[in-house]
This record gives C-alpha cells, sequence and structure tokens, in this order.
C-alpha cells in the first residue's frame, strides 16, 4: 500500500497537481493572500523539476556517492558473487526481445552479463510476478537474458521471490550468507539497496549502473522537458523509497 503511494507521489506530474488543487481549495473556503501565494509554488516546482539542471542536482546526490566500477576491475573479481536486482520485463511475445526490456533491466543485466563473460561468478537473481497477466517471475525472465548473453544456465540461481526491493533483498539472503557480492542496480538505486543488505550483514560491492547524469555537470538553461521530468520522478522515488526505510518500516 504505502509502496504503491509512493510510486504514485513520485511523479511531479501528480503531488504538483494534487497540491495546487488542495491549496486552491484552500484559498477558496479562506480568502488567505497567503494560500493564493503559496497555491502557486507547486507549478514553479513542476517547471523545476522538468529542466535539466534542477532534475540532475535532484539525482545526482543518490548517483555520485558510488564510483564507477570498470568492467576489468580487479576489485569485483575478488568477490564470491554477482547479484543483480530486478526492474521490470513487459511480457509481451508480440514485441521483439529486446523491446521487452526496460532500460533499468537491459543495463543491469547487460552489465553483469559482461562482468561474468571475463571472470565467470555465479549469478543471483529474485523477483516474483508483477503482472496481473504474467506468466513467469521477474527472476525467470532475467536468467532467460543472461542465457541468451551467454551465461551458463548452471552459474544462475534464482528464487523468484520478493514485489520490491526489501522483499527481493529478503528472499535472497539465505542464498548469501557470508559471500561478498557485486551488487548491479541503478546508480540512484543503491543507497537504499545497500541497506537492505546491510540488513542481513551481507557484504556488499556496489556496482552502478544506468546513470541518469554525468559525472561533471554545468549549469546550464533549457526549456522543460519529458527527460527531466522522467529524471526527477526517479530520483523522488527513491528519496520517499529512504524516508520509508529509515522511518517507517
Amino acid at each position: 500500500m504505502l509502496e504503491d503511494i509512493a510510486r504514485s507521489l513520485s511523479s511531479p506530474l501528480v503531488h504538483s497537481a494534487l497540491l495546487f488543487i488542495l491549496l486552491r481549495l484552500a484559498y477558496l473556503s479562506s480568502k488567505s493572500k497567503l494560500l493564493s501565494f503559496f497555491s502557486f509554488l507547486p507549478i514553479s516546482w513542476l517547471l523545476l523539476c522538468s529542466m535539466t539542471y534542477p532534475s540532475v542536482l535532484l539525482i545526482k546526490h543518490l548517483e555520485d556517492p558510488y564510483p564507477t566500477v570498470k568492467i576489468e576491475s580487479k576489485a569485483w573479481q575478488q568477490t564470491d558473487a554477482i547479484v543483480i536486482l530486478a526492474c521490470n520485463y513487459f511480457e509481451d511475445n508480440e514485441l521483439p526481445f529486446v523491446s521487452r526490456w526496460p532500460n533499468c533491466s537491459m543495463q543491469r543485466n547487460h552489465h553483469a552479463a559482461r562482468m561474468y563473460h571475463l571472470v565467470n561468478k555465479p549469478i543471483y537473481l529474485a523477483g516474483d510476478i508483477l503482472g496481473k497477466k504474467d506468466v513467469n517471475s521477474q527472476a525467470v525472465h532475467n536468467r532467460e537474458f543472461l542465457t541468451n548473453m551467454g551465461v551458463n544456465s548452471h552459474d544462475i540461481f534464482i528464487n523468484a521471490k520478493g514485489r520490491n526491493t526489501e522483499t527481493e533483498v529478503a528472499a535472497l539472503a539465505e542464498m548469501l550468507d557470508g559471500k561478498y557480492i557485486s551488487l548491479v542496480t541503478s546508480a540512484s538505486h543503491l543507497t537504499r539497496a545497500l541497506t537492505y543488505f546491510e540488513d542481513y550483514n551481507i557484504k556488499v560491492l556496489p556496482i552502478p549502473v544506468e546513470h541518469l547524469s554525468r559525472k561533471k555537470v554545468e549549469p546550464v538553461l533549457g526549456l522543460p522537458n519529458a527527460f527531466s521530468l522522467y529524471r526527477s520522478e526517479r530520483a523522488l522515488h527513491e528519496y520517499l523509497g529512504l524516508i520509508y526505510q529509515n522511518h517507517l518500516r
């Protein structure tokens, strides 16, 4: 329930519009000039979230703490296993195989497959059935992706449970007990994911992928755009997830 609410409210389009309506209704009932002024702040926030530089700043605080780990790095080769957190999959056989994977899943799986081909570490996957009409779990779909990329199926271990990061980690915890893992997931997602693994005393080397900001950025002016709005939504989703993780669970 809380996850669904957070997912809805993480969109600036949704929470800005909702807050604007609530403030305007409050103004109409009270005629307060202060409320009239504040009712336009959500629109200003929406514009900021839709612009390149503010949206980059919003997500960089999540991505920058985790340095890039190159494929040839010896650091990850010293770990015992590779863990890939699930993102999503479109279970639609009428689409070409490559079109069934959103960018988050594509980058996580592809990067892990490249790591595997350098050093054959076991790969661990979790993830339940997400879509109401889906037949197979996210873990099974990700295994299919990896085997298509040449990963030996005998080196892939799955637990087809977990509908979010917290429950995915819980599903993998027993399998990973005592292991030092390379965790492949979106850069902005790592802060939350690492805490869940720490809850089970699992030692983790973060492997960030799917960056939505460059390492070096400079202030830039530009018009509102859809990608910046998406980048802000991804950042806000993580911030709401951190509030839940640190204060509500």
